[in-house]
């Protein structure tokens, strides 16, 4: 709460200084050549003060860890919930007092899900819809208003993939690939993304994938569309930050590496012995830490995003070849760059 105060303390001079800088310091000292010197100077200072705070943030933020919002009065909104992470998700939301509400396309499934969250005291409620079809989102979010409360976190969720080679898919297998991985995520997010603004809070969560950070072999339009929901995600968050009423409102991206789904094949990477995969239901735990904690990131395993990043900031060859010795199983380990 303390932090929350002087962080818009400190927006606010900023703000009142911008103000001031334009109305007056602009008009007085001119607008090029060494008139800017001034404006360079508090520029600079203001720098290197939100450098050293935000070092010091962290600093503080190891050795004190941040204490995790309860879940207690939050209304969970969950696409694809009836499998695989959403189903882990729904379970462990509702066990921690959370009110979840299942969206899936398979009915069966979903209404299976909400039963037995209802058996052990959980408040929970299911909707079938196709997230591809922006009038049933809308339809069915501002349904959800009326018959219930408004939903206070999303987590669009909902997937589908076809590992193939580019020029053996069809074309509407294509679109369909990209309208759940990327467009849905879009009906979502503009379902329920104003009536969080209108109430200041709120928390949207993305489930995205490792690719929408490095590119993988006959997954062409998976990896455009998990790249695009990482740009989506990337710029409603500045876009969220930088609007003073919004700022409340949280946003986290997921992204997974390894996960006993459905919808992933089994890793083939040369160190599988050392880390293979992990469970849907722990993948689901890391993921609410990371929420509750609101993070604005969440990788599993945690080291991944990291040495992907660290992977993409090398030249093209030398990158691949590192690529080729991880991957020691796939085709490319017989090519030269």
């Amino acid at each position: 709460m303390g932090r929350n105060i002087l962080l818009r303390s400190i927006g606010a001079i900023a703000r009142k200084f911008r103000v001031l800088q334009e109305v007056w310091i602009l008009p007085w000292w001119g607008s090029g050549g060494i008139a800017t010197a001034p404006l360079w100077a508090v520029d600079i200072l203001v720098l290197v003060v939100k450098l050293c705070s935000t070092c010091a943030v962290a600093v503080v933020r190891v050795l004190i860890p941040p204490v995790m919002k309860s879940l207690y009065g939050e209304t969970v909104l969950i696409t694809g919930a009836a499998q695989g992470i959403g189903r882990e998700l729904a379970i462990q939301f509702a066990d921690l007092g959370a009110t979840v509400v299942c969206w899936d396309i398979n009915g069966r499934l979903n209404n299976a899900l909400v039963d037995e969250i209802r058996k052990k005291d959980g408040d929970c409620y299911g909707y079938t819809v196709d997230v591809t079809v922006k009038e049933q989102v809308f339809a069915l979010a501002a349904r959800t208003r009326r018959q219930l409360t408004d939903v206070t976190m999303v987590v669009s969720n909902a997937g589908a993939l076809t590992c193939a080679p580019l020029m053996t898919l069809r074309a509407e297998t294509v679109a369909k690939l990209i309208e759940i991985n990327l467009l849905a995520h879009f009906w979502v997010i503009q379902a329920f993304l104003p009536s969080m603004i209108e109430r200041r809070h709120g928390h949207i969560i993305a489930i995205n994938s490792s690719t929408g950070l490095m590119p993988f072999i006959d997954m062409a339009p998976y990896c455009a569309a998990k790249f695009g929901l990482r740009g989506l995600m990337d710029s409603l968050t500045e876009e969220l930050r930088l609007d003073t009423w919004t700022k409340n409102i949280n946003t986290t991206s997921v992204y997974l590496g390894t996960v006993t789904t459905e919808l992933y094949p089994p890793p083939c990477h040369r160190f599988t012995s050392w880390y293979s995969q992990i469970t849907a239901q722990e993948a689901a735990r890391i993921i609410i830490e990371g929420i509750r904690k609101n993070r604005k990131s969440i990788s599993i395993p945690t080291f991944m995003k990291f040495l992907i990043l660290l992977n993409n900031l090398m030249p093209y060859r030398i990158r691949i070849i590192f690529t080729d010795f991880f991957n020691f199983g796939h085709r490319g380990w017989f090519c030269f760059c």
